[in-house]
């Protein structure tokens, strides 16, 4: 019986140990297994280009290595016992990485590739665009490509010039103006040199060169000492339509014994060197030397011109150009609407064109000018329109009626008053080359050109106007007067540089005179002609220098109370400042 115990003791020993064992075993085993499916790395596959970098990751920190392919790619990391990895492609092939984390490993393939270059679509068609249509004689602008179809399409075109002897285009697309005339770029497609596509240039006429004023209040006997001389000298600025350039570096200026020298601006925009010399300053100190370098270019109307309107008047942008002046009367009522509706009615005139070159063929067929008037003239529409039978006056007469029978008319308009550069070449030394014409706003084109005055003011034309126009003029005279009003409608020579625009003006400090002195009245009170004053003080115009000693006016042409000369040399600089 005790043995039996002690076998059966044996026995269940035996059993537990195998137990034990079995266990363990199985134990490991599940460990191993559940250990390698603990083991991810992502992405197990990758396809990267040349220099180009990506990350694997691994669920543990893992011991990483490059397996094979060495010479294909690289592992930029510093650390490399970690979680995650960078590998860069170094040159086109494959390359394994390994992840280690203890016996298990992960291999992950990575495929290295050139990246080759995508090749553009050949346009169908290419849209040029060119940042100006004219340029003057040595001057630049740029054409270059807008868009392409289908979109997506390679830009990349060369270009060409019809005729280098007039312009030459770089292969960035930089135009050069080489001697006056009309040239065609041409852009060509790199892709196929059938696409193409073209922009006309205009090269004009330039004049270049430096414009000099010296001015003084020395004249004791108009001006003794003991009192304050004030002189304000227009400043010309380059022009919306570029057809000016003035370099504000050019400008220069010096009044040594001056308490004050500055440029101000006045209340229409306009710019002017203000000299000021207190009453402690001797007569014969009151001098002041004034410069500035001018690129002038010939006004070239566009074959299209009337094409080019787009769009309405902005009246609340264009207010100041639609609004009666001191001396143009009401434009809403009387003489001067009553011409401007029936100009318009006549022409059957709808557009701001069509109405802007009624009332310009209007002004040709029905003034006239008197050179008896003194200086530029006093511009008094109402008289004029009045007296349309007599001799008007000059320029800013006539000039004057143009543009209050616009604004009338609800087309935008101004005067606008400057140099006449080959008067300085022809006569050195002349004070008076001052010369107004009229301009009128046309939507998506700018400020264009409408000058009677220099059509009425042709010798052959002057003092006989009846020759030309109206039913007792000959064939012949009537062709050249159609030729000489279509030639000085859109176009301007370059001879002529506008100082400054507009009139009932204030300027900067405000001049203190508030009456002319020199006004002359016809027997209906109108203006028959006066001076740069208005009745209440504001200037008319700013084409002559404005001077005042003791706050009183002084003549500024004429007999003048002060002396001014302007000189013109042609020429720049070699600096091109």
């Amino acid at each position: 019986m005790q043995s039996h115990k002690i076998l059966k003791k044996r026995l269940l020993t035996l059993l537990l140990t195998a137990g034990f064992l079995f266990g363990s075993v199985f134990a490991i085993g599940i460990d191993t297994q559940a250990a390698t499916k603990r083991l991810k790395v992502t992405p197990t596959n990758k396809t990267i280009y040349v220099w180009k970098a990506t990350t694997l990751k691994a669920n543990k920190k893992v011991r990483w290595s490059i397996y094979k392919g060495s010479k294909y790619v690289q592992i930029v990391s510093k650390l490399r016992h970690a979680s995650k990895i960078t590998v860069k492609g170094k040159k086109s092939g494959t390359s394994y990485i390994k992840a280690k984390y203890g016996k298990s490993v992960k291999k992950v393939k990575i495929v290295v590739k050139k990246k080759v270059k995508t090749q553009s679509k050949v346009p169908t068609k290419i849209n040029l665009t060119i940042s100006q249509n004219s340029i003057g004689i040595g001057e630049n602008c740029t054409v270059y490509v807008k868009s392409v179809v289908p979109s997506g399409a390679s830009k990349a075109v060369t270009y060409s010039s019809s005729n280098k002897k007039i312009a030459t285009v770089s292969k960035a697309g930089i135009v050069t103006g080489i001697n006056e005339g009309t040239a065609t770029i041409t852009a060509r497609s790199t892709k196929n040199s059938a696409r193409k596509a073209t922009v006309r240039i205009t090269v004009v006429k330039t004049l270049a060169g430096t414009v000099s004023l010296s001015a003084n209040i020395s004249d004791e006997t108009k001006c003794p000492k003991g009192k304050v001389a004030k002189i304000w000298i227009p400043v010309p600025q380059s022009d919306i339509n570029r057809s000016q350039t003035i370099a504000p570096s050019t400008i220069k200026y010096t009044a040594e014994h001056a308490t004050e020298a500055k440029i101000t601006t006045d209340s229409a925009g306009n710019k002017a060197l203000y000299v000021m010399w207190d009453e402690t300053v001797e007569p014969k100190d009151r001098t002041v030397d004034f410069s500035f370098e001018v690129i002038r270019r010939a006004i070239v109307r566009p074959k299209n011109m009337q094409a080019l309107e787009k769009g309405t008047v902005d009246n609340k942008k264009m207010a100041k150009y639609l609004s009666e002046t001191e001396r143009s009367g009401s434009i809403t009522s009387g003489i001067v609407k009553e011409t401007a509706d029936k100009i318009v009615k006549d022409a059957n005139a709808k557009t701001v064109y069509e109405k802007a070159h009624a009332v310009y063929n209007w002004v040709c067929e029905n003034l006239r000018r008197d050179s008896s008037t003194p200086a530029i003239g006093s511009g008094d529409v109402q008289y004029i329109l009045r007296n349309t039978d007599k001799g008007i006056g000059k320029c800013t007469d006539v000039n004057s009626v143009f543009v209050a029978l616009c604004r009338a008319a609800g087309v935008p308009a101004r005067s606008v008053y400057g140099l006449k550069l080959d008067a300085m070449i022809n006569t050195p030394g002349t004070p008076y080359v001052q010369k107004c014409k009229p301009q009128y706003y046309l939507p998506g084109y700018g400020w264009a050109e409408a000058d009677v005055s220099a059509l009425l003011k042709l010798s052959n034309i002057k003092g006989h106007e009846d020759e030309y126009r109206g039913e007792n003029a000959s064939a012949e005279n009537k062709q050249i007067w159609k030729s000489l009003k279509d030639e000085y409608w859109g176009n301007a020579d370059e001879q002529w540089m506008m100082l400054t625009a507009g009139g009932d003006l204030n300027l900067s400090p405000k001049q203190s005179a508030t009456s002319p002195e020199d006004a002359v009245r016809n027997e209906d009170n109108s203006v028959k002609n006066y001076g740069i004053l208005n009745e209440n003080g504001t200037l008319h115009y700013f084409a002559y220098p404005y001077a005042e000693y003791d706050e009183h006016y002084l003549n500024t042409y004429g007999e003048t109370d002060f002396d001014y000369t302007y000189s013109f040399k042609e020429g720049l600089d070699d600096c091109g400042c």
